[in-house]
């Protein structure tokens, strides 16, 4: 069924963009850019609307594409503008959704350049609307390719001392990455006859004993453009071992983009794996499925062994990160009904819970000046901070509580769901990831308890509890990772009907 909605959600942020780029404002510095600002709020807020609407209004246990916008685009080489919203990326529209207003908010009294920051996170917002609701390849590429732009000049221009050096690593490995997926793309491509992007008319094993011929050797055309695919999205986020460039973006990035990455593009990048993957080429996914569990298992442990190290709120953050990434692999290369479920509610609350630390980074850092938490002779840069933020400190309890995978979190419902399906598969990587959460329960609680409890520090007192405008959104932020973890069967309700769907092309 034709919903326009979907096209309404994609389109907000970017005009939205436009609009405060160029809107008067009231002369006088308290009002400077009030008008902008509001604007670039109303839309992101509007688009996330008409995605919660979107979401709400999707029938349960079904796995048909329940949302469609679909016209031709560039009919000659048969590609369309077609987009859609199933069980399968309906979370990461809710997640889109929720996250971008969040940074608004947040970065309400940025003094420098407000309308270029609004303006980027606007159209990083629609970017990946249309990423993740994408039914047509090159449309989905188009999309995705675009999201390492506005990502680069939010590093590049409010980012630390060294945000070129780190604006420029990302750029590069998005720029590889990118060239990777579009190569998987035109190969997919030419491979069928009547050539296609459609998701729709790719799938069922229509590039199962496809070949081509290069220096005189056939290649299949499914493993080579699985594997371009795999290597592209990999060197946009952070997976092992090819995570060097995030540590720095990590280091010195503004903490509402290090938000803006890690809680909606590395979701979305798991998502488009996923995707392709089921879809294209089930019988590659069967036959690599150890190589994915593998890598998985190997982030999620030398993610967790690295963050034990880290004294640094921004670096660890890098590597839990990194450690979350290998949980979703794990679920993803399970080929189980409650694994695969498991990998994509996790990527919906995991991009919550680095929401949440991230901004929790950011208010500690607006407080402190430093993101330190564990100095020389093993004192802390903070401490006590409960007693004087205790609402800051409840919010960040929650926060680290989802991301440990605590009973009555989010964070705990994708946890339990990836392990039980991974078991059956590869029991050695559920004692890996058992291991890891042993060692995230360290390092979390280590920094917990340097950071709000003990003694206070001698800079304590400086520390203010969360303000009117910073409660509007860390607090409904913390409630939804103690609500979806309480009730989580709304919203697998949605995913079960597609994942199930999948699974049965693959087997």
């Amino acid at each position: 069924m034709t919903n326009h909605l979907i096209t309404l959600m994609l389109l907000l942020p970017f005009v939205g963009a436009i609009i405060q780029a160029f809107v008067p404002n009231p002369t006088g510095s308290a009002s400077r850019h009030g008008r902008s600002r509001w604007v670039a709020l109303a839309s992101s807020l509007l688009s996330g609307i008409a995605g919660v609407v979107l979401i709400t209004s999707m029938q349960a246990e079904t796995a048909d594409m329940q949302a469609i916008e679909s016209f031709p685009w560039i009919g000659s080489f048969a590609i369309s503008y077609e987009m859609g919203v199933d069980g399968l990326n309906a979370l990461l529209v809710l997640l889109i959704s929720i996250v971008f207003p969040i940074l608004i908010g947040y970065e309400w009294n940025q003094k420098l350049a407000p309308r270029g920051m609004h303006g980027l996170f606007l159209l990083l917002q629609s970017s990946l609307f249309g990423a993740v609701c994408a039914q047509d390849l090159f449309l989905q590429f188009f999309f995705w390719s675009f999201t390492a732009v506005p990502v680069y000049f939010l590093i590049a221009i409010w980012g630390g001392e060294g945000r070129e050096t780190a604006a420029f690593r990302a750029l590069v490995a998005s720029s590889i990455g990118n060239a990777l997926l579009f190569a998987a793309l035109v190969l997919v491509y030419y491979s069928v006859d009547p050539h296609t992007f459609l998701l729709k008319d790719l799938g069922g094993g229509k590039l199962a004993g496809k070949t081509f011929e290069v220096f005189g050797r056939e290649w299949s055309v499914s493993a080579v453009a699985f594997a371009l695919i795999g290597a592209g999205l990999a060197l946009r986020i952070p997976i092992w071992p090819l995570h060097g460039w995030f540590t720095q973006v990590a280091e010195e990035a503004p903490p509402s983009v290090l938000v803006a990455f890690s809680a909606a593009v590395i979701p979305a990048a798991t998502h488009v794996f996923v995707r392709l993957g089921y879809s294209l080429f089930p019988e590659t996914l069967v036959s690599t499925s150890t190589w994915v569990m593998t890598v998985g298992a190997s982030s999620l442990l030398i993610g967790g062994i690295c963050a034990v190290a880290q004294k640094n709120l921004r670096t660890l953050f890098a590597f839990i990160c990194l450690g979350q990434i290998g949980f979703i692999l794990l679920g993803i290369g399970s080929l189980s009904p409650a694994g695969v479920m498991g990998a994509v509610y996790h990527q919906f609350v995991v991009g919550l819970g680095l929401a949440g630390f991230g901004l929790l980074i950011g208010l500690l850092s607006d407080r402190a000046g430093d993101v330190t938490f564990l100095g020389k002779g093993e004192k802390s840069a903070f401490g006590g901070v409960a007693i004087q933020a205790p609402t800051l400190a409840i919010v960040g309890g929650i926060v680290v509580g989802s991301i440990l995978g605590f009973p009555g979190s989010g964070g705990f419902i994708g946890n339990a769901l990836v392990m039980i399906g991974s078991y059956a598969a590869h029991p050695v990587t559920v004692l890996l990831a058992g291991a890891s959460l042993l060692l995230a329960a360290y390092y979390l609680f280590t920094m917990y308890r340097f950071v709000f409890l003990g003694k206070p520090g001698p800079d304590s007192e400086r520390f203010t509890d969360l303000s009117l405008r910073e409660r509007a959104f860390m607090l409904p932020l913390a409630a939804g990772l103690v609500a979806f973890g309480l009730y989580p069967k709304p919203l697998l309700g949605l995913v079960r009907p597609t994942i199930l769907t999948l699974l049965s092309m693959v087997k």
